[in-house]
């Protein structure tokens, strides 16, 4: 009886504390909201207010309609430090719509006070477009800053985590095929044991993963021809691919693919967008590779998928570390290749296919252009 007691009151703090979590996560989305209207509705009331200023002076008074126009800087400037270039827009844009009427109504031709009014509002969605701007511009950098310090954070931590873990799990593994060999094939316990080797396999691999992602990435850059770097990628993936009956198909280029790549690492991009296309693509369809030239010098490799495609909102959340939407995925497959198309200074692009499905585009650059590093 006092042992159920105990993890009744244990139960009890559990599902306390998962009340407590979802309650002040429910308060804190409420408080965003209201302060997200309260800072809407102070900009519709300056808009307003400033507009009703300038309908309710006659137009004798020139100098308080300048001084009222410049007051209208106040709500861009503040939608743009709060909402970004878009909100900076929308208010601009709105006070024009509100303002075009009064400058309709008192029009007198192309008088200087009437030439001061268009100018004011060609001022006014400039300065949301300059605002607007640097705000975004401010805000991304910000949050490359912030999510360079959390990637090294994470990887210190990985590098530790899979020292950790390895070297236990090359001994369970070790000594459980050891005990595998030595079995008899009729014994019980042996489909039970090759349990065991196939999921400490599954742990190996990922703790591999863990170290290719947490420690810096040098390249040993060559010339070569990547289509013979392709078809090794797509050599090692075909028996997984057999496995689950989907074909995997490669369209060479006809005319020569050498670039200075580091072969090793991008033939490990191969296997993973490879493996992916085959895991998302249902029993019986075609991953599709095709290399080829979109224009002169501009060499592009695309892996095409049948699949149920990656919906707009999780494109750039498939490259964060451990985000995956696979049960045995490790979340780390995508973002190592990201990391290795970024060092060769390439670019990665994720688009529609035509016939359902996902491709991923890696744009590399021609082997007779520079080393500059771009996205």
């Amino acid at each position: 009886m006092e042992d159920l007691d105990k993890k009744n009151r244990g139960a009890q703090g559990i599902n306390f504390a998962k009340v407590t979590f979802f309650n002040e996560e429910r308060k804190l989305m409420e408080n965003k909201r209201i302060k997200l209207v309260q800072k809407w509705a102070l900009l519709a009331f300056l808009s307003v207010g400033i507009t009703l200023l300038h309908y309710n002076t006659e137009q004798s008074r020139y100098y308080f309609h300048v001084f009222y126009g410049e007051l209208y800087c106040i709500p861009i400037v503040l939608a743009a430090f709060w909402f970004g270039l878009r909100g900076a827009l929308l208010v601009s844009i709105t006070i024009t719509v509100f303002y075009l009427p009064f400058i309709y109504w008192h029009w007198q031709g192309l008088s200087p006070n009437a030439l001061d009014s268009i100018l004011s509002l060609c001022l006014y969605n400039g300065l949301a477009l300059l605002t607007g701007a640097l705000k975004d511009r401010d805000t991304a950098a910000r949050e490359m800053v912030l999510q360079a310090d959390n990637l090294a954070v994470m990887g210190r931590s990985l590098t530790a985590a899979a020292h950790d873990m390895r070297s236990p799990l090359m001994l369970i593994g070790g000594f459980a095929r050891r005990i595998l060999k030595k079995m008899d094939d009729h014994d019980p316990a042996r489909l039970k044991l090759a349990l065991i080797i196939q999921e400490t396999e599954k742990m190996e691999r990922m703790t591999g993963d863990m170290l290719d992602f947490s420690k810096p990435l040098a390249l040993t850059k060559v010339r070569g021809n990547i289509d013979t770097t392709v078809r090794n990628g797509q050599a090692k993936v075909q028996e997984a691919a057999r496995k689950k009956r989907v074909s995997v198909e490669y369209h060479p280029n006809p005319e020569p693919t050498d670039i200075k790549f580091d072969s090793l690492r991008f033939e490990q991009v191969i296997i993973n967008l490879i493996q992916n296309a085959v895991e998302a693509s249902p029993e019986g369809e075609t991953v599709t590779i095709t290399l080829s030239y979109s224009s002169p010098g501009n060499l592009v490799l695309d892996v095409a998928d049948n699949g149920s495609g990656i919906p707009l909102a999780k494109r750039q959340k498939v490259f964060d570390p451990f985000f995956t939407t696979k049960k045995e995925g490790t979340g780390l497959g995508l973002p190592i290749v990201k990391k290795i198309i970024d060092a060769h200074g390439w670019s990665l692009h994720i688009l529609d296919n035509n016939g359902g499905g996902t491709i991923f585009r890696i744009n590399l650059k021609d082997g007779n252009s520079n080393d500059r590093f771009h996205e």
